[in-house]
């Protein structure tokens, strides 16, 4: 197993070199994980009682953007943009979504315009195919299929059928039907099947895709322009200077929705939809690529730079931080999160030669790491160790937080618990080969580069989005939803080196192309999104990205605070690329908005080391401001040693 190279660890080198072996790699979708970690070695959670809508032989999808149509409730609507589609008794039901901003949000709910009953069915359907891009449903003759980004919902039947509409169509030109519902002007376009009124009938082999008419755009033209169904779309990436993400559809072309500033190169002119992320043009395309910049892991930040006085103060801190030796929470969230803080302790008290702190820090995460990594722990005990959930197919942490056990959250909890293991490991082989077939499994949990029985490819990461899902079963009316853009951020740089510290070619390739992904999606969705389209929301940031809306809003506090901070915790080295892309007047106004009157009694710190990356002015206020922040405003993933050594690296 390779090890972390010197140059990454190092004080000074807090970057992948350009020839590094995973520089370039590319892979296709749909992978098959062959030499994957086995599960095995882990008990078996309990039972779950989740119920759930899938075929024998698909794995659960847990943490996607159809999540709802698996899981739970049924009839909880999910949102190919710009679509929104819930299942009813025996069929569907669909609609046109369009923006509607205020003040907190930017909505765009449920639409049930069109209403498809299919005769001789009954129930919410099941899942039968399901990928990060495309999922099928089985509904009595008939199979459904959703694709995040073609703006369709395709109905086929191999044996034939007959449905019902709620709205009657009619003819418009060859082998396409329209009807209008509101404003809004639907089509359907017919293969070997037809339309009288309210009827739908399709042949064996036939299929109907039904489509809302983009604003510009013509029913003919779009039903002539589409192709095969995208059942089976799956996403693949290739690494080099850039990280491109290509969108694979169908093998000749369809019609697709993309964001504007994809459709450079397409084939479009077709029309435009308004989302809540904006303009959307809609194309033909059998497959849509794009680049993101290159974002490398970081296990450390770069201190080369930083004069006297400020190591002088660092070291200062360092002493007291780690001579704290605080209770360590026992759950899958906060534990794993005091480990990370750890971690970041001992490169600290490591980089500035302060041996004794070093090893002291060292043992203690020795110590709990052990525990963590110890495969029959959850025999013996109900905390600090993992089961296998036969059921969802994942790794499951003890004691659980946030719903954990219903896999919520996974990558913001084991990202921190990843990170503190390539730390440690890297600097201590035997604590790696000890504790490496758990983490194995952990990382496993969230970004297997390939699909397995035991778990689903990127459990998490919504390759068209570009950012992962936090809700395990999203059981919400508007869909799935996302929070903290850093700590997502945060699990692929982890990832990525524990992959590196394991010699996982494949994992860590995955991982570098999930966090340069996500990051571009940070800072493009959360951090400086471009609001011009929805004056009436007068935020610089977004808190909560949502299947169906945009919040100013946390799960947790109301306070300006933590609407940015969520978006900077836990200020880990890998975060401090993509946050200084962000310009500095925005950093400093939504900075100021989430700080306001008086220092805030949540993220503080972060919005401190947040406002350094805006120049030398502001960094220097940001250090006195540090150094005299009370120790009740600093967050327990942080400490004021690592805080003002990051305000010290952004310079």
């Amino acid at each position: 197993m390779a090890a972390l190279t010197a140059g990454v660890l190092a004080i000074a080198g807090c970057t992948g070199a350009p020839d590094d072996p995973v520089s370039v790699a590319t892979t296709a979708g749909p992978a098959t994980r062959v030499d994957g970690p086995d599960p095995a070695i882990l008990p078996t959670a309990s039972a779950q009682t989740v119920p759930t809508r899938v075929a024998e032989g698909v794995v659960p999808p847990t943490n996607r953007w159809y999540s709802a149509l698996a899981f739970g409730d049924p009839g909880l609507p999910v949102f190919p943009k710009p679509l929104s589609f819930q299942t009813v008794d025996g069929g569907f039901t669909m609609g046109l979504t369009r923006p509607d901003p205020q003040e907190n949000a930017i909505l765009a709910p449920a639409v049930a315009d069109v209403t498809v009953t299919f005769d001789g069915a009954s129930g919410a359907g099941e899942v039968v195919e399901a990928t990060p891009v495309a999922v099928t449903l089985a509904t009595g003759p008939a199979q459904v299929t959703l694709a995040q980004g073609v703006p369709v919902v395709a109905v086929s039947s191999d044996g034939g059928g007959t449905a019902t509409l709620s709205v009657p169509f009619a003819l418009a030109g060859d082998a396409v039907a329209t009807a209008t519902v509101g404003t809004t002007t639907y089509g359907i376009a017919l293969d070997r099947a037809s339309v009288d009124g309210t009827t739908l009938d399709i042949d064996p082999g036939g299929a109907a895709q039904i489509f809302a008419v983009p604003d510009g755009g013509s029913a003919t033209a779009f039903a002539a322009a589409l192709g095969p169904i995208a059942r089976g779309a799956d996403a693949s990436y290739a690494l080099g200077e850039v990280a491109t993400t290509t969108v694979s559809y169908a093998p000749e072309p369809t019609v697709v929705a993309v964001p504007a500033a994809r459709a450079g190169g397409l084939d479009c002119g077709l029309g435009s939809y308004a989302t809540i992320a904006g303009q959307y043009e809609v194309c033909a395309a059998s497959s849509v690529s794009w680049d993101v910049p290159r974002t490398d892991p970081a296990a450390a930040l770069d201190l080369s730079g930083i004069t006297d006085p400020e190591r002088d103060a660092i070291t200062a801190a360092l002493a007291a931080d780690a001579g704290a030796e605080p209770e360590l929470p026992a759950d899958t969230y906060f534990g794993a999160k005091a480990l990370y803080r750890l971690a970041n302790l001992l490169q600290l008290a490591d980089a500035l030669g302060e041996d004794a702190y070093a090893e002291q820090v060292a043992g203690t995460l020795e110590e709990q790491l052990d525990l963590w990594g110890q495969a029959s722990g959850c025999d013996e005990r109900a905390e600090r160790c993992f089961t296998y959930d036969a059921t969802l197919r994942g790794v499951v942490g003890l004691a659980p937080a946030f719903g954990s056990e219903q896999f919520n959250d996974h990558h913001f909890h084991y990202g921190y618990l990843l990170y503190a293991a390539a730390i440690a490991g890297a600097r201590d082989p035997d604590l790696a080969e000890r504790i490496g077939p758990v983490m194995d499994l952990v990382a496993e949990d969230i970004a297997a580069p390939g699909t397995s029985d035991a778990f689903p490819v990127r459990r998490v990461f919504d390759p068209v989005e570009g950012h992962s899902w936090a809700s395990g079963l999203s059981p919400f009316a508007d869909g799935n939803n996302q929070e903290s853009s850093s700590e997502a951020v945060l699990a692929w740089n982890a990832v990525a080196l524990w992959a590196d510290l394991r010699g996982d070619d494949a994992l860590g390739a995955s991982a570098r192309w999930m966090l340069s992904a996500e990051a571009e999606a940070a800072t493009r969705l959360w951090l400086a999104p471009d609001l011009a389209p929805f004056p009436e929301y007068p935020h610089g940031i977004v808190a909560i990205q949502w299947g169906a809306k945009r919040d100013y809003a946390t799960w947790f506090s109301a306070e300006p605070s933590a609407m940015l901070g969520i978006q900077l915790i836990p200020g880990q080295p890998a975060a401090m690329a993509y946050l200084d892309t962000v310009p500095d007047e925005r950093i400093v106004a939504t900075a100021a908005e989430a700080w306001g009157a008086a220092t805030p009694g949540q993220f503080a710190d972060y919005l401190l080391m947040y406002r350094a990356l805006a120049g030398d002015e502001e960094r220097a206020a940001a250090w006195r401001a540090a150094i005299a922040l009370p120790d009740t405003a600093i967050d327990d993933g942080d400490s004021r040693a690592w805080m003002l050594a990051w305000i010290a690296a952004a310079d």
